[in-house]
């Protein structure tokens, strides 16, 4: 399997899906520009998928009507041994610019969850208009922001690379 994650977008709101009854699936495939999956067809990617909806038993195949592929490159910030002093570095040369904030995965650099990363554009807004939220907290560590009090953390555990 070389699949990452499947989304179901008609969970998020019934106006993404073309026709009543159906549903619109997402497929992602993590990759980086240049490699094997990056340079695959879109025809062999949407056969990729369809083989491996197959393999995992969720959608038989001939009941897909269509597929598309959308290239995103640098979707999701990369978490590398450097990676908190990148961010540490990059928060240290913004937080002289008072009107300036970081939102979002690109913006903060850090991978949140969509909902958190949405969240932080209207506390940015928030705090435009006066409003004194810490965007840096919202989703800390892949915890549930709402569940935890407001605190620094030491960050995201990093992996090693594999040998």
């Amino acid at each position: 399997m070389r699949l990452g994650r499947i989304q179901n977008y008609r969970n998020w709101s019934e106006a993404l899906t073309a026709e009543p009854g159906a549903t619109c699936l997402g497929l992602e495939y993590f990759c980086n520009v240049g490699d094997s999956l990056w340079e695959m067809s879109d025809a062999d990617l949407t056969a990729l998928g369809r083989r491996e909806f197959a393999q995992i038993g969720l959608v038989d195949p001939a009941r897909i009507k269509d597929g598309a592929v959308v290239r995103m490159e640098k979707a999701d910030p990369v978490y590398d041994p450097e990676y908190r002093a990148h961010v540490a570095a990059i928060r240290a040369a913004l937080a002289p610019f008072s009107n300036l904030q970081g939102i979002g995965r690109n913006g903060m650099h850090k991978y949140n969850n969509q909902d958190h990363s949405m969240m932080t554009g209207p506390l940015a807004a928030r705090n435009s208009q006066g409003g004194r939220f810490s965007l840096w907290h919202v989703n800390t560590d892949a915890e549930c922001h709402e569940a935890e009090p407001e605190r620094d953390t030491p960050g995201r555990q990093v992996p090693e690379p594999l040998a």
